[in-house]
């Protein structure tokens, strides 16, 4: 039996939104701190890493630990019809049916197939990453932007002074430069040199969680996967783990 009451839909629904464009299909877990969800894309480049605390929830009735295969995609379909004063209800009844319930006022009922999804949760405390920033969301988000008009990829350059974002194209280049100490650069912890790599395709999509907080950690290495992180404290936490790409 799970039963799950959400009023303060708004960061669920931005989350599951920057999530679904990544993630076809994923395994939702709930246990006794929250509903969590960790998966990879099927190119295995991205990785998200959810959790949707149980502080979250006007009401949180679950027996034991549940995991609820569900298409993300399908779930965001309807997640995107909920207005913020709406109240969302998510129950399983059965191991075969998950329910989403919209209510104010009137009540909209939706029935999400469970999927049986065999796959192993993705490893990622391993990870050991020697610079680390904090940004303000829409600092790092204009950025990207930036760059992204130039090329298909870009560049993170990373020192204890600054962080850089490249971008070549034909003849062409784009740099986006800030330094520590600079408004929208909160926090910069280095421990040495770091310059990575990535897709501008999947780092776009990541961005877009900027809806969820004004402030985003980063943290990067050499030739090595970037995380972004993204946090409503006590009630979420969104991140993303984006392998890089190996200059030729």
């Amino acid at each position: 039996m799970v039963k799950l009451e959400l009023n303060d839909v708004k960061p669920f629904k931005d989350s599951l939104q920057a999530i679904s464009n990544l993630i076809t299909e994923g395994q939702f877990k709930i246990t006794e701190e929250g509903m969590k969800l960790k998966a990879a894309d099927p190119a295995m480049v991205s990785l998200v890493d959810f959790t949707l605390l149980k502080n979250s929830f006007e009401n949180y009735d679950v027996e034991g630990e549940k995991e609820i295969g569900l298409n993300l995609e399908k779930m965001y379909s309807i997640i995107r019809r909920v207005k913020n004063d709406d109240k969302l209800v998510f129950e399983l009844k059965d191991e075969s049916s998950f329910i989403i319930k919209i209510t104010n006022g009137s009540t909209r009922t939706f029935s999400l197939p469970v999927l049986n999804i065999d796959e192993e949760t993705p490893q990622t405390s391993q990870l050991d990453f020697n610079v680390e920033a904090e940004f303000n969301s829409s600092t790092l988000s204009r950025g990207i932007g930036d760059v992204s008009i130039i090329g298909e990829s870009v560049t993170f350059e990373a020192d204890g002074e600054a962080i850089v974002l490249k971008s070549k194209g034909d003849n062409t280049n784009a740099e986006y430069k800030i330094e520590k100490g600079s408004d929208g650069l909160l926090e910069l912890n280095s421990e040495g040199k770091a310059k990575s790599m990535f897709s501008m395709d999947y780092l776009k999509k990541m961005i877009k969680a900027e809806k969820i907080s004004d402030t985003v950690k980063v943290s990067l290495g050499n030739d090595f996967p970037m995380r972004l992180d993204f946090e409503v404290p006590d009630k979420l936490k969104l991140g993303f783990i984006l392998a890089p790409r190996i200059e030729e």
